[in-house]
């Protein structure tokens, strides 16, 4: 049984999470988009002296670059799905709507995931070509 819950979480379709798990892990994802914000920032104002285009691709193919700006949209990306969790569950009463509009977001968030690590990936392997 445990082996079909751990490939349930690896599939996102686990149950939700419960109220002291989703809190922590709101405090710790908003934590971790805390350090890696602040390397953005200081990339942004320090490190590319302008944003154009072939400066940007050159930026994102240093591959610690790629790593952390993939890591800073994994944690973005999921604590942005927590708080909409948070607003569904609140504020839609119908259980079964509520279900269906949880299943959805999990839905969208593993599409955006898969578009932002496509993206992030061509960029890093083209450049190395």
């Amino acid at each position: 049984m445990t082996i079909v819950k751990m490939a349930l979480r690896l599939l996102c379709l686990a149950p939700f999470e419960e109220a002291q798990r989703h809190w922590r892990s709101q405090r710790q994802s908003s934590m971790i988009i805390a350090v890696l914000g602040l390397w953005f920032i200081y990339q942004l104002l320090f490190v590319l002296p302008n944003f154009d285009y072939p400066q940007v691709l050159s930026w994102i193919s240093d591959p610690l670059n790629a790593f952390i700006l993939t890591l800073l949209s994994l944690f973005l990306i999921y604590h942005a799905e927590l708080g909409i969790q948070v607003v569904i569950e609140d504020y839609i009463s119908t259980e079964n709507l509520r279900k269906y509009a949880l299943f959805f977001l999990r839905t969208l968030r593993i599409s955006v995931v898969i578009i932002s690590l496509v993206s992030i990936f061509s960029i890093l392997i083209s450049s190395g070509s």
